[in-house]
């Protein structure tokens, strides 16, 4: 982990201001994504899109034309407590590149991302994550968890365990489907928490991009 960190920032992430951008999704999709690693792919370049999509329009909003922008994004597959959690975190350039009339690409940092900017890119992130799971014959219901579960027919067991992580559920014995309490953990059941600065959440999806590096600044 540490040698990849290091050659992103020695030999491919530019000295320009880089936002982190971190998506999680909703139990089901999570659970999907754990058996299927070409959809968890597709699910990773649909976010991307939409997060390029706004940069580009922030950019064209200050003058800046035909912007072009870059990111790594690494798939998470476990939580803070271990458990089966697949989700995206993604460094991306905050702003675009474009030539200027001299022919010369010039980056061009985006005025300061709001939580309104974050919100967009979810909501067109979301239907086009639910358009892919569709092509990929996996319909709206069992996305939601109806139908029929080929992963469930072919490795029940296995099935079991990876959705009682995902849940964050006992999978087995005699407390089977009660959820797992973790110390230190106050929160009421079904209290959300209350999204903060560039943070949005939409039909399970959660995203936030409050963090990012300066140029500069690479020492952190």
């Amino acid at each position: 982990m540490a040698e990849r960190a290091a050659h992103l920032v020695d030999h491919v992430l530019p000295d320009v201001p880089v936002r982190q951008w971190v998506l999680s999704l909703p139990y089901r999709l999570r659970y999907v994504l754990a058996w299927d690693h070409d959809l968890c792919r597709a699910v990773v370049a649909v976010f991307l899109r939409a997060v390029f999509r706004v940069l580009r329009a922030r950019a064209c909003d200050g003058g800046v034309e035909d912007g072009r922008g870059g990111a790594v994004a690494v798939v998470q597959r476990f939580g803070g407590a271990l458990n089966l959690n697949i989700h995206i975190h993604a460094l991306v350039l905050d702003g675009v590149f474009a030539r200027d009339a001299a022919g010369v690409v010039v980056f061009h940092p985006v005025r300061r991302i709001s939580t309104l900017d974050v919100a967009e890119v979810l909501a067109a992130a979301e239907p086009g994550i639910r358009r892919l799971v569709e092509r990929r014959g996996l319909g709206q219901s069992e996305a939601e968890g109806g139908g029929s579960d080929a992963w469930a027919e072919d490795a029940p067991v296995l099935a079991g365990l990876a959705a009682g992580s995902v849940q964050g559920t006992v999978a087995l014995g005699c407390d089977r489907g009660r959820h797992v309490r973790r110390l230190g953990h106050r929160r009421e059941p079904g209290e959300a928490p209350t999204p903060g600065a560039c943070h949005a959440q939409w039909r399970g999806y959660d995203l936030h991009a409050g963090l990012v590096v300066p140029a500069g600044q690479r020492d952190r």
